[in-house]
């Protein structure tokens, strides 16, 4: 039986991208991973013994093709089996597109804390760290990176932000956070739209920090 179990790919994110830039690193943290692109496999059975659940997609799915309209895939019995697993104790890691599209009135969004409003087109934009007292931003400074600057909607008593982005137009907005929820742990990180954001050196330590965090070690 795997250790975690992660979630990637969708219209406009490769899971092959996704599960490359982040499996080794879940991997070198010692655990046993699951690869799917099945998010219908979602389930308290998938999660049955496991520690992490990892997404990187989006909530949006195309049953008439992509010239359609797309519908929420994630259905309530999800929800409430991604609630119960970390409520119990297990951790959830939610990347760059894990808060769109998805059901925002239920336990999905009670788990992650917020949930996705929009971004402007893909552009080079700066990282503050708020919190570098954190585990998770530990070895972590300021840095400008190229991806899509998403802008989320957060309880601002319910997560710690840890991470904000500006981009040059002066805009601003919530780019990671960490939470306790039940017995279980969450990080939101919001960068990693392509290659060049998912390789860079500061997300690739901040995921390594969020990892080991969850991990409780």
């Amino acid at each position: 039986m795997s250790d975690a179990l992660f979630l990637a790919g969708d219209r406009y994110h490769d899971a092959k991208l996704a599960h490359g830039a982040i499996g080794p690193i879940l991997e070198g943290a010692g655990l046993d991973v699951t690869y799917t692109t099945d998010f219908a496999s979602i389930d308290a059975d998938s999660l049955a013994g496991k520690k992490l659940l990892v997404f990187h997609r989006d909530g949006m799915e195309w049953p008439d093709g992509h010239e359609g309209k797309p519908e929420a895939w994630m259905q309530p019995h999800q929800e409430e089996a991604i609630e119960e697993f970390v409520q119990n104790g297990g951790s959830f890691f939610a990347l760059h597109n894990s808060g769109w599209a998805y059901p925002w009135q239920g336990g999905y969004r009670r788990v992650l804390g917020g949930y996705f409003q929009f971004h402007p087109p893909f552009q080079t934009f700066n990282i503050y760290v708020v919190d570098g007292d954190h585990p998770i931003t530990e070895g972590v400074s300021d840095y400008e990176i190229e991806d899509e600057q998403h802008f989320i909607w957060f309880d601002p008593d319910g997560v710690h932000l840890l991470l904000r982005s500006q981009g040059s137009d002066g805009r601003e907005s919530a780019a990671g956070w960490a939470r306790e929820y039940g017995k279980g742990r969450v990080v939101y990180q919001a960068q990693g739209h392509r290659q060049i954001s998912l390789e860079h050196p500061m997300v690739q330590r901040l995921h390594a920090n969020a990892v080991r965090w969850l991990l409780r070690e």
